[in-house]
Order: structure tokens, then C-alpha cells, then sequence
């Protein structure tokens, strides 16, 4: 059954109803139960719906999920790049930097290294070049 809102201003009452406090873990919810539902080769058609999803409910995310959300960060940065949206693509990557847990450097170089160096990449597309620097340490 498909549900489908006759105006913005509906939906946006609707959902202001919901507790402040529950709407990280409803987004979650959401997330987690497209990724579960959707067939993995469908997953690209809908990563910017899962990753957003997830990214809301981030305060939700066990510690042990956070890699994997990291991973999806950086899948949707690079979705994000390859259509040459890299002010999208820059939140995602950043977002991806922010689940990084303590020694990502040691236990999760590749992933970590991904992620900075495309976010360096978008944020010099954006002209951000302050962001670049820090970013690069340079």
C-alpha cells in the first residue's frame, strides 16, 4: 500500500506530531528497513533515500554500524561526484568522516583514506580551498 501526501503542508504537520526525540529513530527505522527490503542490485537506485535516512537517525546508530554507515557515506559521495553534485557530495563524504571511529587511521585505512581524499576533491570543486587545506593538512 503506497501513501502519498496532497500537499507539502500536510506532511509537514504530520510529521512535527512526532516526538522530537523519536524522529532520529523512525528515520533510522526507515533506513534500515529499505536496505533491508530492497534487492542488492537495486541499492544504487535508492542510496541518496538510505543514506539520508540513516544519516538523520545517526544519534540511533550502534557503534558496530557505524563502519558500514561510513561505507554508505562514501558510496553515495561518490554517486554524488559522478553526477557532479559536489555540494552533495561533500556532505555525504563528511558525513562519512564523522562515523569514523577511534584508529580509523590503523583498522580502516582504506576506507578512511577514500573518504578524506574525495571530500578534499569535492571541497576544492565547491572552491572551498580553506577546507582543502585543513582537510589535506596542508
Amino acid at each position: 500500500r503506497s501513501y502519498i501526501f496532497a500537499h507539502d503542508q500536510i506532511q509537514h504537520a504530520a510529521y512535527s506530531l512526532i516526538p522530537e526525540n523519536e524522529q532520529g529513530r523512525l528515520h533510522k527505522h526507515i533506513g534500515d528497513l529499505v536496505l533491508k527490503h530492497i534487492p542488492d542490485n537495486r541499492v544504487n537506485d535508492v542510496l541518496f533515500i538510505v543514506v539520508d535516512q540513516l544519516n538523520r537517525g545517526v544519534s540511533f546508530i550502534e557503534e558496530d554500524e557505524r563502519m558500514e554507515l561510513a561505507m554508505l557515506n562514501l558510496k553515495a559521495g561518490e554517486k554524488a561526484m559522478s553526477l557532479a553534485t559536489f555540494l552533495i557530495s561533500a556532505s555525504y563524504l563528511k558525513a562519512g568522516i564523522g562515523m569514523l571511529c577511534e584508529g580509523h587511521w590503523e583498522k580502516y585505512y582504506d576506507l578512511s583514506l577514500r573518504l578524506y581524499s574525495l571530500y578534499a576533491e569535492a571541497e576544492y570543486c565547491n572552491g572551498c580551498f580553506q577546507e582543502v587545506g585543513h582537510i589535506t593538512g596542508v
